[in-house]
């Protein structure tokens, strides 16, 4: 009777996971459908002006000008190009530079504050950073910049988008270094390289798909900001002239659907076109991760353990060798150009061939030292590089809260606005940020964290599975903007749920999935083999052995992804601007279905509508910073808490 109770026991247990897997699928599947929802209704809302204009007519316009019937989208193409192209070259240098101090330079001590450090700037809210870019960068540009005819540019929005990428560029590459096996480093130690060698030519490219990871979700969050590109770059929608020149004003995809759905006729011409404007940048992320994922696929296979692979590259090592060295030269030309390119923009052109030439001959000495003194020189960099992230960043919390804490009192933070909001206080706002972020989590949390687990611990690489991957990463790239069309879509028209909290918390969760299904998977991964085969061997099924082992080992990580998960949820203006908030209101609705004020968006309305509030400006700004920290704080001192219960 005993054996028999056994075996039945064993069969429950069996079925049981069978189930819970076929659960974590489905969710896991929620991605695609998300996706192909998505495209389903952008691509129905973009047919009319496609048959209208002409597909080749609309992308090749030099136009657009939809009042006199003329919508040529190549202005707005370039502009957006242009803009995340200059983004990372601001971002991935300093970004990568930073990644690696923290990782392989700075001592544990330093690095226990640095990273904490990175993670709470990366929850600044993308319409905190537009408000800056519009008090303080592009007035610098106007005063310092020689040729500048306005502030309002090119480079004022790359400038701005690169250093809101840093954050999640850092912390992402960060963990990918640190996921690189000891063992590496102490064999390359082993062999006589130096700790910088080690770091360059060993770890660096073993953890070149993490990185890449890291580059995906900076590129994403580039070509997807809507407000501080449509508050510092000018909006004009013309192709600079000549191309290279970054004081030019432009107008992106992004801040054109923006500026011009809150008013455009449902059903015309006109609003078929700004979907066919949110089709094309859908697009352009599929492209982005079509490269990513080849990226990735060489990453595999140059460090994987496939045998045909390696015997493959053996029998292609002399042309291999060849390749590298021309894309070595190429990557090198390419590097001159841009540099060149940038410093005739912001110096003219006599001084910025003398400064491209003088960075060159620092490049070559630097290729000419020992290598015990190129390891100080690059260590001593590295330092610099991580400071000016930091300072970067300081700075503009130091000017926010300098100007906003003295505007902070009892009765703005709990009376209604009043003369459009020029006066009175930001309560309403205040209460609908939280409603947002709390309905937000409790949509997105079991989801995400349900969809990561099933890729981490029961998917095996087949084809559903990389259909799940390239769902996920798709809807990771999709520009927030394209979620905000389509929660109007969808939500808001067409299952009728109008302008209202629950339309504004599905988008927004819709929008933060793909964030916490990465990391919790990736948190997953790294927890040791022999912890789950230890459990399984003492008789626990395998969702038991996930309960018990992995998830509260794995705890550390997930909480990485939700906190960057909730403040781009606290921060986002676009997806909510077309589905839940409204710019005034003198009280508050208690359904799901009303609509909400939310900090994000007052904070915009009164930096381009209201003139004369300053003061309610950066009390706005502080308010919706302090509650975006505190969130940060709390689920910093819960990851560190599980990452001294669980250190293995």
């Amino acid at each position: 009777m005993e054996k028999a109770d056994r075996v039945n026991f064993m069969k429950r247990s069996f079925d049981k996971d069978d189930l819970i897997r076929l659960g974590l699928m489905a969710v896991a599947s929620a991605a695609v459908v998300i996706v192909l929802f998505i495209f389903a209704f952008i691509i129905s809302n973009s047919l009319d002006s496609v048959r209208e204009v002409g597909l080749w007519d609309f992308i090749s316009g030099s136009i657009w000008r939809p009042s006199g019937g003329e919508f040529g989208a190549f202005p707005l193409i370039s502009g957006t190009l242009l803009v995340t192209l200059g983004a990372l070259m601001f971002a991935l240098p300093l970004g990568l530079g930073a990644a690696i101090f923290i990782s392989e330079i700075a001592p544990a001590r330093y690095r226990n504050i640095l990273k904490p450090i990175c993670e709470v700037f990366s929850g600044i809210p993308s319409v905190v950073y537009g408000f800056f870019g519009l008090m303080v960068v592009v007035p610098f540009i106007l005063n310092n910049m020689p040729g500048a005819t306005q502030g309002e540019s090119w480079l004022a929005g790359s400038f701005m988008l690169g250093i809101m990428a840093l954050p999640t560029i850092i912390t992402v590459s960060e963990d990918a270094l640190n996921a690189v096996p000891r063992s590496y480093r102490e064999a390359s130690l082993a062999m006589g390289a130096t700790r910088w060698e080690t770091t360059i030519k060993v770890v660096v490219p073993a953890a070149v798909s993490g990185i890449t990871a890291a580059i995906i979700l900076g590129m994403g969050r580039a070509i997807g900001e809507t407000m501080a590109v449509l508050m510092v770059t000018g909006n004009a929608a013309i192709v600079p002239e000549p191309i290279w020149n970054m004081l030019s004003p432009v107008r992106t995809l992004t801040a054109t659907l923006a500026m011009e759905m809150s008013y455009v006729a449902v059903g015309s011409t006109h609003y078929s076109a700004l979907f066919f404007l949110a089709l094309l940048l859908l697009f352009i992320v599929l492209l982005v991760n079509f490269l990513s994922n080849r990226v990735m696929r060489r990453t595999k296979r140059k460090f994987g353990c496939d045998v045909k692979a390696r015997k493959k590259a053996l029998l292609k090592l002399p042309r291999s060798r060849i390749w590298s060295e021309y894309s070595h030269l190429i990557m090198k030309a390419v590097f001159v150009i841009l540099l060149f390119v940038a410093l005739d923009s912001w110096l003219g052109l006599l001084y910025g061939i003398v400064a491209t030439v003088a960075v060159l001959a620092l490049g070559t000495a630097y290729s000419r030292l020992p290598s015990g003194n190129r390891q100080t020189v690059s260590y001593f960099m590295m330092a610099t590089v991580m400071a000016t992230v930091i300072l970067l960043l300081v700075l503009i919390l130091g000017h926010i809260f300098m100007r906003g804490l003295p505007v902070l009192s009892i009765d703005f933070l709990t009376q209604y606005p009043r003369n459009a909001g020029l006066s009175g206080g930001i309560y309403p706002a205040i209460v609908g940020t939280l409603k947002l972020i709390v309905g937000t989590m409790a949509i997105a949390l079991p989801l995400g964290i349900g969809a990561g687990v099933y890729l981490g611990e029961y998917s095996r690489d087949s084809r559903g599975t990389r259909l799940l991957r390239a769902g996920i990463e798709n809807l990771n790239g999709t520009p927030s903007i394209v979620f905000g069309l389509f929660g109007f879509a969808a939500f808001v028209i067409y299952f009728g749920m109008g302008y209202s909290l629950i339309a504004g918390c599905l988008t927004l969760a819709f929008l933060i999935l793909p964030v916490i299904i990465r990391t919790t998977e990736e948190a997953v991964k790294t927890v040791p083999p022999e912890l789950k085969e230890a459990s399984l061997a003492l008789g626990a099924s395998k969702w038991e052995t996930v309960t018990k082992v992995v998830l509260p080992t794995a705890f550390p990580g997930i909480i990485t992804g939700s906190i960057l998960a909730i403040g781009r949820a606290a921060g986002e203006t676009a997806p909510i601007m077309f589905t839940a908030v409204v710019a005034y209101q003198t009280r508050m609705g208690s359904s799901l279905m009303d609509p909400v004020m939310a900090l994000p968006y007052h904070l915009y309305y009164l930096a381009t509508n209201v003139p004369n509030a300053q003061d309610q400006q950066y009390g706005t700004a502080v308010v919706l910073l302090l509650i975006v920290m505190s969130i940060f704080l709390a689920a910093s001192l819960l990851r560190q808490y599980y990452s001294k219960k669980f250190k293995w």
